[in-house]
């Protein structure tokens, strides 16, 4: 339900698909009955011991607080994380458009970013205009529809007008398989600038009609991609409704003035996960619900779980932490993700042993563990068992400390 596209296999958390693992190694081949995700208690759980479990070279403390950005550079990741919270995702438009698609969600530091969504000549009209940043969801109905909804920011209005006209002209100046497309009206949205053409995938005799979008609303440009089996009528549709949501939700948001003091850890989660070594723009972050929607292999079914669970925060590292209402909630979490790795055929791996309530599971490509400490639900995971326990106990320990 609830795992993260970035975190593996079936898209466990936010970030990544981790493993709970014991102190054995190797892989459990029987299967072991699914826990239910609403069994557990909301009684507290007695807290576990550091000294009986194994966190290698990990760290067991909380850093410092993480303060501000201190550059606009990195504020301007900062500020795009904070943007994800205020973000459409395309499932909020149709609750088909569930599938990963792409990347399924793009942290848009720069204009250059935007090379991944389409042509480059859109990247440089956005970088001519003076984007400062964005956020982009994608997902899609497997051999029916797919859908980007993406929110770009400029310096002001004025900017966002401009960039939404020439990001328009660029996108209907760029030939696809030899087919020049054709301006488009969106219904209800006049100051949209809009192309469509046809597009055959390689390999297939399905035609889909191809929608590319932009709209400008205050600082911000909303761009779109969509493309439908069902014709440009069904993608201008699409692309009518998502602009429709897109707008309030926008609204809530309040953007950075000072790139350089956006604060990095605004709820002081993220000083409690362990971080990322890696350089990936959507980690290393802390995102409300509707954020961490995106991260999830079924946003859908994610919200129902983060509703139920009163899950507030989601914090992205090297490990993913959930925060929700009380120890029984973190239960739930750990529950609903374990059955997701079960009912999608990963094998049982061996758990952390001191860690009565952690599941760990063999993936195609490594492993991952989740467990609850406290009001937290943790997940992680690794190319190798016993570092993914690792991960698991380290950070089990950095939630638990007094």
């Amino acid at each position: 339900m609830g795992r993260g596209l970035k975190f593996g296999a079936v898209g466990v958390c936010a970030l990544m698909a981790v493993g709970c693992g014991g102190s054995g190694g190797g892989t459990q081949p029987a299967a072991a009955p699914s826990p239910s995700p609403t069994s557990s208690s909301a009684a507290p759980r007695p807290v576990i011991s550091p000294s009986l479990l194994d966190v290698g070279r990990y760290p067991t403390a909380p850093r410092p607080p993480l303060g501000l950005a201190g550059n606009p550079a990195v504020g301007a990741v900062s500020d795009a994380q904070h943007m994800a919270d205020f973000v459409v995702g395309p499932w909020q438009v149709d609750d088909k458009l569930v599938g990963t698609y792409l990347n399924s969600f793009y942290v848009l530091s720069s204009a250059s970013v935007l090379k991944q969504l389409g042509p480059e000549g859109v990247a440089t009209a956005a970088a001519q205009a003076g984007m400062i940043n964005g956020f982009a969801s994608a997902r899609q109905d497997p051999d029916r529809e797919s859908m980007v909804n993406a929110v770009l920011r400029f310096p002001d209005p004025a900017a966002a007008t401009a960039a939404s006209a020439a990001m328009g002209d660029a996108a209907a100046r760029q030939p696809v398989k030899g087919v020049a497309p054709t301006v488009v009206a969106i219904p209800g949205h006049p100051d949209a600038v809009a192309s469509t053409y046809p597009f055959t995938p390689n390999g297939s005799t399905q035609t889909s009609a191809t929608v590319r979008s932009f709209t400008p609303r205050g600082p911000y440009v909303f761009m779109h991609f969509v493309q439908s089996v069902d014709g440009v009528d069904r993608a201008t549709g699409l692309v009518a409704k998502a602009i429709d949501a897109q707008g309030p939700a926008i609204d809530e948001f309040t953007p950075a003035g000072d790139l350089a003091a956006v604060p990095l850890d605004p709820t002081g989660l993220l000083a409690k996960t362990l971080p990322a070594a890696v350089s990936e723009a959507a980690k290393n972050a802390v995102y409300a619900t509707k954020g961490a929607e995106h991260f999830q292999s079924n946003p859908v079914a994610s919200a129902t779980l983060f509703s139920d669970t009163g899950t507030t925060q989601v914090a992205m590292g090297s490990t993913n932490v959930y925060q929700t209402k009380d120890d029984g909630a973190a239960v739930m979490i750990i529950n609903a993700f374990s059955q997701e790795m079960t009912s999608d055929g990963m094998a049982i791996a061996d758990t952390v042993t001191a860690l009565p309530d952690s599941h760990c599971y063999a993936l195609p490509k490594g492993f991952y563990c989740v467990a609850p400490a406290g009001r937290y639900a943790i997940e992680a995971r690794s190319d190798q068992l016993a570092d993914v326990h690792q991960q698991l106990s380290a950070q089990y320990v950095m939630l638990t400390a007094k």
